[in-house]
Order: structure tokens, then C-alpha cells, then sequence
């Protein structure tokens, strides 16, 4: 039987446009159940660039991906993405500094509710600094 090296590996992508999406396409790609956040009103970003809903460029960094749109500010959302959080084993996400802390899922957050959880936060710049 072939096994995929990340078979039974639950990875929540809160990413946009490419850093993030790429990085857990790959992941999906090695096996392991991807599932894509995204808002319910505005979706992925990537999702039009050049096209009407599914660009060429989304439908491939999203490839292998389930996907479920939440509304992370609010109630419904915010116990969404903890139950999704509970039981993911990674979380991708390329916010810009300071967004997840406003989505109430700062990294002492994580931490301390969800202690087995790989995040991994992807940024441009970094999370200080002049150019955040």
C-alpha cells in the first residue's frame, strides 16, 4: 500500500493570495487534509485576479483543498474556527501583523489553548518594524 508521508495531518489555511496557499498546497500535496478559510463575503483575493471567480492562478495554489467560509469576527465564526482549531495539527495564515490578534487568535492564544498546534505565520516584512 502507498501512504503519503503527511496522511492523517489536518491543516487549516487562513492564507490569501499566494505565500500562505502555496505552502499548504504542498502540504495537501504530501497527503494531508487541507482545509481553506476564507470570508464568506469576500473569499480569497486571488479568487478574481484576472477572472471572474475561480482565476487560473487560485484554482492552482488551491489545488487538493477542501473549503468553508466563516465570518471570523463574528460568533458563529469565532466557534467555528475553534472547533476547526481543535482539531487541526497546523495552521497557515500570511495576515498582516496584528490581524489575528484582532480576530481574538493572538500567538499566547494559541499557544495556550491549542498547546499541540504548528503555527505557522507567513509575513512579508516580518511582524515589526517600518515596513509591517
Amino acid at each position: 500500500m502507498n501512504q503519503s508521508i503527511m496522511q492523517g495531518v489536518k491543516v487549516l489555511d487562513l492564507g490569501t493570495m499566494i505565500t500562505a496557499p502555496l505552502a499548504a498546497m504542498m502540504l495537501a500535496e504530501l497527503g494531508a487534509e487541507v482545509i481553506k478559510v476564507e470570508h464568506p463575503d469576500r473569499g480569497d483575493p486571488f479568487r478574481r485576479v484576472g477572472a471572474d471567480l475561480y482565476s487560473p492562478s487560485f484554482v492552482a495554489y488551491n489545488l487538493g483543498k477542501k473549503s468553508i467560509q466563516l465570518d471570523l469576527r463574528s460568533d458563529h465564526g469565532r466557534k467555528a474556527i475553534q472547533k476547526l482549531l481543535s482539531e487541526a495539527d497546523v495552521l497557515i495564515e500570511n495576515y498582516r501583523p496584528g490581524v489575528m490578534d484582532r480576530l481574538g487568535l493572538s500567538e499566547s492564544y494559541l499557544r495556550s489553548e491549542y498547546p499541540r498546534l504548528i503555527h505557522c505565520s507567513i509575513t512579508g516584512f516580518g511582524s515589526t518594524g517600518p515596513y509591517c
